[in-house]
C-alpha cells in the first residue's frame, strides 16, 4: 500500500552522497514492507537482513562495540559475512537493509564506521523505536532519520483507490462537494474511524470488509503491545508502563484531558512514572501533546513540558480499548462524540501532526481549552473541534483575545470548507489537505 513517506525516501535516494537511512517507528506501522517496496522500485537488488534472527550480525556488532577503538579494524567481519552469504553485489545498484536494530546497542556507531569505509554503499537501518540516540542527533550529516506512524486518512483513501474523491477534496476550497461526493467521503471516513490506520488491519478490511475480523486483529495488536512492554524493560518499569498504557483511554475521556499520574495509581508520583511515560513514547505506542503556556511564536519556546496529554498510537486501537461496537450502522457523528469526544480528538491529533508537525494544547484557567495549536505563517494557529455546535464555546475567542496576532483559527467539523469571520472550517475528511 502506498505511504506518503515514499516522497522522503525518494529524496534520500537523490542525495549526491547518501547518508545512512534510518527508518524508525512503532512495531506494526509498516516499516519493513515500505522500505522493501521502495527498494524494489528504486534499486536493481536489495540485501535484506533481519538482525533479530541473525546471530552472526549481532555478534559482529557486539564484538566491535566492546572496544570502540578497534571498530575500523573489525568491521571487515561484516564484509566477510555478506560475501559468504550473498556473494558479490553492485555497490551502485544494491541497497543493504538491516532490520530489527532497536535492541542492538551501538548499532548507530558501528554502521557509521561501516559506511565510512564503504562510502558508495546504500545502507538502510530499520528499528521499532521512535527514539533518536544522542550519537545520531550529533551526526545528522551521517544519518537521514525518518519516522513512520500508522496510515493517515489520505493513505487509507489511496488504498481504497478513491482517487476521484481525493481530487474532489483538493478542489473543494473553490468548488463545493456535490451530495454524492460528500456522502461517500463521510462513509469512507466512518470506515477509517472504525478500522484505524494499522496497515495490516487496513489491508485485511479492504479484502474482507469484515468488522469482526478487524476487531479481533485490533485486540491482538493491543495484546502484542502489552507483551512488548513487558519484554522491553525491567519488571518494575514494565509494570509502570503497563499501568500508564491502560489508563490513557480513561484519561482521554475527561473534560480536562491533562495526563494525571494519580489516575494511573492513587499514590503515583511524577518522579516514579515520568521515565515510564518516556519509555512508552520511545516505543512509539504513546505520543505526548505538551501544554502551551503562551501563544507567542516560536511556540516551542513557550511550552510547559511537565504538563501534557497522552494519546495512543492509533484511533482504531483506542476504540478497541474502550470496547466500542464495530457497527456499520453507526453514524460518523456518533463516532466523533464517543467517550466525550476522545476518539475524535485522537483522530484529529494524528491527522494534524502528520500535516503541520509539532502541535500543542492551550488552557486558560478553567474557562477555555484549545485542543491544538501550531506554528502558522507568522502567527499561532488555534484549532478547535466542533462536531456538535456550541454557540457558548469561548475557546478560540479567548485565545484570540489574549494573543491578538492570531488572525486565522481553524474549526474541525463535518461541514464543508467555509471561512466565517476569520474562522476557517475544515471538514474532518479534509484535514490532510489543509
Amino acid at each position: 500500500m502506498y505511504r506518503n513517506i515514499i516522497n522522503d525516501l525518494a529524496a534520500w535516494f537523490e542525495e549526491t552522497k547518501r547518508r545512512i537511512l534510518y527508518l524508525k517507528g512503532a512495531s506494526g506501522v509498516g516499516k519493513t514492507w515500505t522500505i522493501r517496496d521502495f527498494s524494489t522500485a528504486f534499486f536493481a537488488s536489495q540485501i535484506y537482513i533481519d538482525v533479530r534472527n541473525t546471530s552472526e550480525i549481532i555478534t559482529i556488532i557486539s564484538n566491535c562495540i566492546k572496544d570502540a577503538a578497534d571498530i575500523p579494524d573489525r568491521i571487515h567481519a561484516l564484509d566477510e559475512y555478506l560475501y559468504n552469504k550473498y556473494g558479490t553485489f553492485s555497490e551502485a545498484d544494491t541497497i543493504l537493509i538491516f532490520d530489527g536494530l532497536q535492541d542492538i546497542y551501538g548499532a548507530d556507531v558501528f554502521f557509521h564506521e561501516y559506511a565510512r569505509k564503504h562510502r558508495h554503499y546504500s545502507i538502510c537501518l530499520v528499528a521499532s523505536t521512535m527514539q533518536i540516540s544522542e550519537y545520531e542527533y550529533h551526526h545528522k550529516d551521517v544519518f537521514k532519520i525518518l519516522r513512520m506512524r500508522p496510515m493517515t486518512f489520505e493513505e487509507y483513501m489511496i488504498a481504497k483507490k478513491a482517487t476521484p474523491f481525493l481530487a474532489a477534496i483538493q478542489s473543494s476550497k473553490n468548488k463545493p462537494l456535490n451530495s454524492v461526493e460528500e456522502t461517500t467521503l463521510i462513509n469512507m471516513l466512518k470506515e477509517y474511524m472504525l478500522v484505524g490506520g494499522m496497515p495490516e488491519i487496513v489491508s485485511t478490511f479492504i479484502t474482507t470488509r469484515d468488522y469482526t475480523v478487524v476487531r479481533n486483529m485490533q485486540l491482538e495488536y493491543i495484546s502484542r503491545y502489552e507483551k512488548l512492554i513487558k519484554q522491553s524493560a525491567s519488571s518494575a518499569m514494565a509494570q509502570r508502563m503497563r499501568r500508564i498504557w491502560r489508563s490513557i483511554p480513561k484519561q482521554l475521556m475527561e473534560s480536562n484531558k491533562k495526563f494525571m499520574y494519580r489516575l494511573v495509581e492513587e499514590n503515583a508520583r511524577a518522579r516514579e512514572y515520568s521515565e515510564a511515560v518516556q519509555a512508552l513514547c520511545n516505543l512509539g505506542l504513546v505520543r505526548k501533546l505538551p501544554r502551551l503556556k503562551d501563544g507567542i511564536l516560536p511556540l516551542e519556546e513557550h511550552v510547559d513540558y511537565k504538563s501534557f496529554e497522552l494519546f495512543l498510537i492509533d484511533h482504531g486501537l483506542l476504540r478497541a480499548c474502550y470496547g466500542l461496537d464495530m457497527d456499520d450502522n453507526i453514524s460518523l457523528e456518533d463516532i466523533m462524540l464517543e467517550k466525550n469526544g476522545a476518539v475524535a480528538e485522537q483522530y484529529v491529533f494524528q491527522e494534524l501532526s502528520s500535516k503541520v508537525g509539532n502541535v500543542y494544547y492551550w488552557i486558560s484557567g478553567a474557562t477555555a481549552r484549545v485542543p491544538f495549536v501550531y506554528d502558522g505563517d507568522n502567527m499561532p494557529v488555534p484549532v478547535d473541534i466542533r462536531f456538535v455546535e456550541n454557540k457558548k464555546a469561548q475557546n478560540i475567542k479567548t485565545f484570540r483575545s489574549k494573543y491578538t496576532g492570531t488572525e486565522i483559527s481553524i474549526k474541525i467539523s463535518l461541514s464543508q470548507v467555509y471561512l466565517d469571520n476569520k474562522v476557517l472550517n475544515i471538514p474532518a475528511y479534509g484535514l490532510w489537505n489543509m
